[in-house]
């Protein structure tokens, strides 16, 4: 069954008058009329009596008027109900560098204007924000850049430097040359900065050889403590602790940056979550990147 037809239906039944529903509906005549023809011809009934000089509905036509006016009901409230939980939830994916130095300014700021939002933060690795992002989970995430899907619309937000950290002192600089035979803690697989890393020793026919790999960065702070290896980091994550001399910082020669993108289906577009969201983080991108 056509809902069109069904809706010429009922706004005529309730007019109880085609011209005066063709108004409403901002059509023809002839064309609502065809419309219900067309309902009457699915149901092989007749649902308006045509040679009454007043409007009226037969037998047939008043049990179809009862069931569309409970149909057009629970489609109001369903919209009603998707547009509260739309303007007023936002789900969230990132990493836990992302959440711990970049979203909590993001979310005071649009807190500041939309405080009535419900927001849901989930972290993780990069590729599971983008895997719930195209299911549907995510309304949005903030990733280490990977390789997207066509469905996908990206908007890079900044670049994270990566330093190398160490029980010993290896010096201010390091290459990935000097890098290739030390024991290197990398995170697991479907991290971003993994991927990446991995990327920059092979672009330099490079090979970590000796690597232990790690889901938990506090973890691998903790490793690198115990001389067990070295790991890179975001610079921003570290200072403090390098400060507190728990372990040494070397730059890195290659000077090597982690591109971080906010992420969402091409579908949500339009989203009053995403927009709301990208609004707020075009306006702070600039100190964020700092």
């Amino acid at each position: 069954m056509n809902v069109n037809h069904l809706k010429a239906f009922f706004e005529v039944a309730k007019a109880k008058s085609f011209t005066r529903a063709a108004k409403q509906l901002n059509v023809s005549q002839p064309t609502l009329s065809m419309q219900v023809k067309l309902l009457e011809k699915r149901f092989a009934v007749p649902l308006i009596k045509r040679n009454k000089k007043t409007f009226e509905l037969t037998k047939e036509g008043s049990i179809v008027f009862g069931h569309a006016e409970k149909i057009f009901f629970l489609i109001h409230e369903l919209k009603k109900e998707l547009e509260n939980f739309e303007t007023s939830n936002m789900i969230i994916g990132s990493t836990p560098y992302i959440s711990n130095h970049v979203l909590p300014d993001v979310l005071l700021a649009m807190h500041e204007k939309h405080s009535d939002v419900k927001v849901q933060i989930y972290t993780g690795l990069s590729q599971e924000g983008l895997d719930k992002v195209v299911d549907y989970e995510y309304h949005l995430a903030v990733i280490g850049r990977l390789p997207y899907p066509d469905n996908i619309v990206f908007i890079p937000i900044l670049k994270s430097k990566l330093c190398f950290i160490s029980k010993e002192d290896m010096g201010q600089r390091v290459s990935l040359h000097q890098l290739a035979d030390y024991p290197i803690i990398l995170p697991e697989e479907g991290s971003a900065t993994r991927d990446y890393i991995i990327r920059q020793f092979a672009a330099r026919n490079l090979t970590i050889t000796n690597s232990i790999t790690c889901e938990n960065p506090p973890a691998i702070g903790h490793m690198v403590q115990l001389g067990m290896g070295g790991a890179f980091f975001h610079l921003f994550t570290i200072q403090r602790d390098v400060q507190e001399g728990l372990y040494h910082m070397a730059e890195i020669e290659e000077e090597l940056y982690v591109d971080y993108d906010l992420v969402f289906l091409k579908d949500r577009r339009s989203s009053d979550m995403v927009r709301m969201f990208t609004s707020t983080l075009k306006k702070l991108q600039r100190t964020l990147s700092k």
